[in-house]
């Protein structure tokens, strides 16, 4: 049986009270990192958006004077081991997309020397079966560079709402590709809230496919009634959490709430359970990046109750040894403990 270890995904603070949603600057990025180090969580899963938040560069990727404070920002116990890669061109110009992830690739290297993982989102479209298998062999390539330059990197299929990596027969047919192109150094990499997509098949398909997990996926929750865009027959408009005027414009996945939420519609126990007992990480050790699109209470509120909720009932530990009164204590003191001076 594997173990499965919590790590932070920043998404889960960045998209709380910011600007603009998806802020990549590095004070909400801080943040996130003190939040998730406040209940233990050292680890964390950064998206591609930090190299150039502002999009300054153009087609360097990389606004190197951004980056730097980012990481001069990050408390010293803070690792990061992923990150997210959007769709960019792939599907429709792959050649570009690989020129352009492999430029990235190199800078996250260069900066965070334990980045080891990354996700890799489908193209936000309908796509064919012959698109699929040039979409994986794209894929594939990339992670191939990766794990020549760094032994034991992994690429992982995202699979996401609104994409073409949707539904069940879309899952199926690019795990079906990815398990044909039989590279070790990419893998499915499942979002357990963007599974809700599959509907029916949900566990059917995690169960057959989970051979093709290897070190790393997203916990997410979802809660069905809170959602317009994807809850169907469930949605329920008189408790849709973010139907406020105050809130306009910041629903996107309105669904998607904290997995210690008790009414949650995700089947944690039998995910986790095939996760377990299926899936073939390198070693018997998979990360699994906590994201919560739009946290309802302060992220390092959100980041607590994940932690307590997995390790006390599901048995995921954060990175660091601490008692669960050690993790409150830290929560809720004007100094966390954790060394990073936040208050």
């Amino acid at each position: 049986m594997h173990t499965i270890r919590a790590i932070g995904q920043a998404i889960t603070s960045t998209n709380y009270a910011t600007d603009r949603l998806f802020n990549f600057n590095p004070e909400p990025v801080r943040q996130m990192a003190e939040n998730f180090l406040a209940s233990g969580v050292n680890e964390v899963e950064i998206p591609e958006g930090v190299l150039d938040p502002e999009n300054r560069s153009g087609d360097r990727f990389l606004d190197e004077e951004t980056l730097k404070k980012t990481i001069s920002m990050l408390p010293p116990r803070t690792r990061v081991i992923s990150s997210y890669f959007g769709p960019g061109t792939i599907g429709d110009d792959n050649e570009r997309y690989l020129a352009e992830y492999r430029i990235k690739l190199d800078h996250l290297m260069a900066y965070f020397p334990h980045f080891t993982r990354t996700m890799l989102h489908p193209p936000m479209k309908e796509v064919e079966n012959a698109d699929v298998r040039s979409i994986v062999k794209t894929w594939a390539e990339l992670a191939r560079y990766a794990a020549e330059k760094r032994p034991g990197f992994q690429c992982c299929l995202h699979n996401h709402y609104d994409s073409g990596c949707e539904t069940a027969d879309q899952l199926r047919r690019f795990l079906a590709a990815l398990g044909e192109e039989d590279e070790p150094a990419l893998r499915w990499g499942p979002d357990t809230g963007h599974c809700h997509g599959t509907n029916d098949e949900y566990l059917d398909i995690l169960d057959e496919y989970a051979p093709l997990i290897g070190n790393h996926f997203h916990i997410k929750a979802r809660i069905a009634a809170f959602d317009s865009q994807h809850g169907g027959e469930d949605y329920a408009p008189e408790r849709d959490i973010w139907s406020s005027k105050a809130e306009k414009g910041r629903g996107l996945y309105s669904g998607f709430v904290n997995c210690a939420d008790p009414e949650i519609d995700t089947p944690f126990k039998e995910i986790f359970a095939i996760i377990r007992e299926k899936a073939r990480p390198a070693d018997s050790e998979i990360t699994a990046a906590v994201e919560i699109d739009n946290p309802r209470q302060h992220p390092r509120l959100e980041a607590m109750c994940s932690v307590l909720y997995l390790r006390t009932v599901h048995g995921i530990e954060p990175g660091i040894e601490l008692s669960n009164d050690e993790i409150i204590e830290r929560v809720f003191a004007a100094d966390c403990g954790c060394g990073c001076g936040c208050q």
